[in-house]
């Protein structure tokens, strides 16, 4: 099989999308410092990835790719942080 038939393979391009939403899904665990880096990486690799899909799979799929990257790479930011806890016990009013 050369490597112009494996890139039309449609369970090729489900392969390398669920790599990189593996990839994406790794980022909050990174050093803050480095997350800026890989989101730009994952950004830049993910637009080939999701035209790719789109070309094999269709618009719908296409689409629902596109949405599961951005909750993957952006989901971690819009999750609602708890306040620290506060020792009550001395008396202290909230």
């Amino acid at each position: 099989m050369t490597g112009l038939q494996l890139l039309s393979l449609p369970v090729t391009v489900l392969g390398v999308t669920g790599g990189w939403l593996c990839l994406a899904l790794l980022v909050p665990l990174m050093a803050a410092r480095w997350r800026p880096f890989a989101t730009g990486a994952l950004v830049v690799a993910g637009v080939p990835a999701v035209g790719w899909l789109t070309l094999l799979w269709g618009p719908g799929i296409g689409v629902l790719g596109f949405a599961l990257g951005v909750l993957a790479l952006c989901g971690t930011t819009f999750r609602r942080r708890l306040p620290a806890a506060r020792d009550l016990s001395k008396g202290q009013r909230t």
